[in-house]
């Protein structure tokens, strides 16, 4: 049967998005793992491969498309559909330029700034010219004059470019969420998609209607159409059913919701709305909180309802029912091991064990102690729990915990610090039975939690700790009343208190399920759905509060499999969530000591199928999420996925690790050729604003600020001819070193890194230029070292560098001749004692003769012409030794002859002496220019011409 046009329109829609999703998504998995190997430019290069290969793939898909919307107007507008698809195929070939561009640039080994600026420049255009163009969106409508919105040419050219352009901005700069300009431009792309979103989902058109029966029934007639792709579901009913004008709105409301969300599955827009989710997620300020898009997570197994639980924090423990085998496994993620990844499945059950029904609930009673409960095919209660001395790291086979009884079902558990608790109702005596588990694991005997006859054959139960050692136990009975009963293990003779009815539901909205959940502080709460779609709450604070609806109506799903999932994070926020009528996760919140909760919060797309959340609280106001995505009639494959509340409050570690990365990231711009300091000092820039926020919190990173204010971030802005930036950063890295060393006067790492900086300040400063005060940081640099090499010998080779530049250098440039004479005469004598130890040390030669030929221009200048002269004939003669050894060194050597050995010969009245050292420097730049003549031959013509002069003087 041949397959009608809209549903092929809608597929080829649903694909573009998706693949664009997923290539998106797997450059955001691969930056945040921060990995250096391989490259980032050549793995997101890959993914982008792989989506322009998804794309070609998917051309004929895109070609039924064009012809659809050809299809949508009259003939003679179809010039104009032609023409706009040949302008989106031309956005998607600059997208691809951009692509080959930047594989050319890796491949050439980043060597050519210009394919790198290309590549930048033309994935910009791409994206921004779709950004920025309106009329892409937009089909002439065949029954006007006017234009109508109509996405689906643009959107699959959109898509594609979008993604290119993140990947593009993401391999240059893997540390992006630090650049304010690239969030800024994720962020405007981020609105545009949801634009693109709020325009096609307007052309969904669900229609509902029916009628009421005074007699007390009524009926409703369901239909959506989407005007775009012409997909029509249908007309269909729900037949007659019992109620009134009540049930009628709400199920005319809920039908509504659910025609608008599968219609949203099927023509692609819920992959728009996860696109969106992800590029304005990764696009925010990463000190912003707020929740994730959902991601999927890499484990491989087969999966029914998943149970997620934290024994400790960063380490996530999930639970599942393997339905081909009826049996449970598990896998666990630890974020804070070096490199964090999901655990190898393992079985903690035998095959065939399990029932289908309930989700076994997985509970935490402390640090490495995880238990999981289940209902076994014989009716039995049982439990499994961690144990590190077994190769599993769980108990070798589950325990049953609800003795000789059969006729039970399972009601709910709940744990606290040292223990977990388990109930069930026996059906032959219709009372709760409860079991205990203690700090180590094991299990108490079962025992009555209600005398006989007091629960009902369709009761439904909860269970939670409103603080250690405190256990309600809740039931509903005969759909009007809910009652508790208390065990409190603090009491003289703990045990069971008498049944008390805590709530009576009101009017006729009673709860499929209630749900129960304690904070901790001794207060707790229990919650349901009530039938017009509102969530109900009734609040335990040394008494019960009266039901109060907590929601609007309409949100909410009555009756079976719809489940209300409570979280308590640390600091005793409850959270709640739940799937709505829109099929999108919903939640809500209360924080301690306030009275009311949070409006309700949409979580990501809708989803074909219902799945049960798990979720689980991790570091203080922190939840994730996990639910399976079964698929949908479109072809999806089932997988896990996870979305969490980032309280953007990471680690002082953390944020040091992300600061650390983007210094690492500017060394490596700096590093490459062409035109790009500036922007390696920008990534530095972003470091230094991490860093600096983090000093705030934590004063104990400040002398990690302070050395990267020095380098790479000072070196950097003197390297750039940014002096006045330079010697800001500079200073503030001397006011930080000078208050580590009040609080540490004694450490000489902290001297030597105060002492580094003066002489980088110092260098700065005579840059400026500021030679008075160059000068002055240089002698101040020396003479700290001077100090720390009296304890340190370590030291000398280091301050008798110093000695002779800058400072020996700065007093001479500052006519300071006596102080630089007497500093490197200080330098002098320190390589003389190196020499002696090192003899033959060809680096601490080299140094020896550099400092003689800086003392022999400050001699001179004082003026003393003979001992000038002198120490330049020392300085040369000592070089020529090193460059009959290593020819390196003799292009220096023809320097120094040129200057300032043959001038202070010739002035100083030593002609012959002179005239052999200039036929030297000819010789030697004759033989240089043989290999180098662009380098050497100007030097050679100046030699030449020296010889010259001294012959015919």
């Amino acid at each position: 049967m041949t397959t009608p046009t809209p549903v092929l329109t809608a597929l080829a829609i649903y694909e573009a998005g998706k693949k664009a999703y997923e290539a998106y998504q797997g450059i955001v998995a691969f930056v945040s793992l921060g990995r250096e190997d391989p490259t980032p430019e050549e793995e997101i290069l890959a993914k982008l491969d792989v989506l322009h290969q998804d794309f070609v793939a998917l051309q004929g898909r895109f070609d039924e498309v064009l012809e659809a919307v050809k299809q949508a107007v009259r003939v003679e507008q179809q010039a104009y559909v032609l023409g706009l698809q040949r302008d989106l195929d031309g956005l998607r070939g600059r997208a691809r330029t951009a692509l080959d561009e930047l594989n050319s640039w890796v491949a050439g080994g980043r060597k050519d700034p210009l394919l790198r600026s290309s590549a930048d420049d033309n994935s910009r255009i791409a994206a921004n010219t779709l950004l920025e163009g309106d009329s892409f969106f937009y089909r002439p409508d065949p029954n006007s004059t006017e234009s109508v919105f109509d996405h689906r040419l643009a959107y699959i050219a959109y898509v594609y470019a979008l993604t290119v352009r993140f990947g593009v901005i993401a391999g240059l700069n893997p540390q992006y969420r630090e650049d304010r300009l690239a969030r800024e431009e994720l962020t405007r792309h981020a609105a545009r998609l949801d634009w693109v979103f709020l325009h096609a989902d307007q052309a969904i058109e669900p229609y509902t209607g029916g009628s009421v029966d005074p007699a007390g029934s009524y009926f409703v007639g369901y239909q959506c159409v989407d005007r775009i792709t012409g997909f029509d579901t249908g007309h269909d009913d729900t037949g007659w059913r019992p109620g009134g004008q009540a049930e009628y709105d709400d199920a005319r409301a809920y039908y509504a919701d659910q025609l608008r969300a599968d219609m949203r599955v099927r023509v692609g827009l819920a992959k728009l709305m996860a696109f969106h989710d992800t590029v304005a997620y990764w696009a925010k300020d990463p000190r912003t909180p707020g929740w994730s898009p959902w991601m999927p997570v890499e484990v491989p197994d087969t999966m029914a309802a998943v149970t997620a639980v934290s024994d400790r924090p960063g380490r996530t423990v999930l639970v599942w029912r393997d339905p081909n085998k009826a049996q449970l496994r598990t896998t666990s993620y630890d974020s804070t091991a070096t490199a964090p990844a999901w655990k190898p499945s393992v079985a903690i059950s035998a095959e065939n064990m399990l029932r289908q029904a309930p989700t076994p609930p997985a509970l935490s009673s402390g640090p490495g102690l995880v238990t999981v409960l289940f209902q076994g095919k014989d009716a039995g209660i049982y439990a499994t729990r961690t144990d590190p001395s077994q190769p599993t790291g769980w108990l070798p086979a589950p325990v049953k915990v609800s003795g000789d009884s059969t006729n039970i079902s399972y009601g709910g558990a709940a744990a606290a610090p040292g223990s977990v608790v388990v109930v069930w109702v026996d059906h032959g005596t219709l009372a709760l039975m409860a079991a205990f588990q203690d700090a180590k694991g094991a299990w108490g005997a079962p025992q009555p939690a209600t005398p006989a006859g007091a629960v009902s054959l369709g009761s439904d139960v909860s269970v939670a700790c409103p603080s250690p050692g405190v256990v309600m136990a809740f039931w509903t009975m005969n759909e009007h009343t809910v009652h508790s009963v208390t065990y409190d293990s603090h009491a003289t003779t703990p045990g069971w208190s008498a049944p008390a009815q805590i709530a009576e539901f009101p009017g006729t909205d009673f709860p499929a399920t209630i749900h129960a959940a304690g904070t901790g502080d001794g207060k707790a709460d229990m919650v349901w759905q009530g039938k017009f779609g509102a969530m109900w709450n009734i609040h335990y604070d040394g008494g019960w509060s009266a039901p109060v609806e907590i929601t609007p109506q309409h949100l909410t799903i009555w009756g079976q499999p719809y489940t209300i999932v409570p979280a308590v994070t640390g600091d005793r926020r409850l959270n709640l969530f739940w799937q709505g009528r829109d099929s999108r996760v919903q939640t809500i919140y209360r924080d301690p000591q306030q009275s009311s909760w949070s409006a309700p919060l949409r979580l990501g797309q809708p989803w074909w199928s219902y799945a049960e959340l798990a979720a689980v609280p991790m570091t203080a106001g922190s939840v994730s999420l996990y639910r399976v995505d079964f698929g949908s009639e479109i072809g999806e494959v089932q997988k896990l996925l996870t979305s969490f509340y980032d309280t953007a409050t990471p680690s002082a570690a953390a944020r040091i690790a992300d600061a650390r990365a983007l210094m690492t990231r500017a060394q490596t711009l700096w590093n490459l050729p062409g035109p790009l300091r500036e922007e390696a000092i920008a990534r530095a820039a972003d470091g230094l604003a991490i860093a600096r926020e983090v000093v705030a919190q934590d004063p104990g990173y400040r002398a990690t600020l302070a050395s990267w204010l020095v380098i790479p971030v000072g070196t950097y802005l003197l390297g750039t001819r940014r002096y006045d930036e330079a010697v800001a950063r500079l200073q503030e890295a001397l006011g930080l070193y000078d208050a580590l060393i009040q609080e540490q006067p004694d450490s000489d790492d902290l001297a030597y890194k105060k002492a580094v900086t003066l002489v980088n300040l110092a260098q700065a400063l005579w840059a400026k230029p500021d030679h008075t005060q160059g000068a002055q940081r240089a002698i101040e640099a020396t003479d700290l070292l001077r100090k720390l090499t009296a304890k340190k010998p370590s030291y000398r080779a280091g301050l008798a560098s110093w000695l002779v530049f800058p400072a020996g250098t700065y007093l001479l440039g500052t006519r300071r001749y006596d102080e630089a004479i007497a500093r490197e005469q200080e330098a002098l004598g320190l390589y003389d004692t190196l020499l002696q130890e090192q003899p033959g040390s060809d680096e601490l030669t080299y140094k020896k003769a550099w400092t003689l030929v800086n003392l022999a221009q400050a001699l001179w200048g004082k003026p003393d012409h003979t001992q000038g002269a002198q120490r330049a004939v020392q300085a040369t003669d000592l070089l020529r030794k090193l460059a009959a050894k290593d020819p390196k060194y003799r292009p220096g050597l023809g320097d120094w002859l040129m200057w300032p050995t043959i001038p202070y010969l010739r002035q100083s009245g030593q002609r012959d002496q002179a005239l052999t050292r200039a036929q030297e420097a000819v010789d030697i730049f004759t033989a240089l220019n043989g290999t180098d003549p662009a380098t050497y031959g100007p030097k050679l013509d100046q030699a030449k011409k020296l010889l010259a002069d001294i012959q015919a003087g």
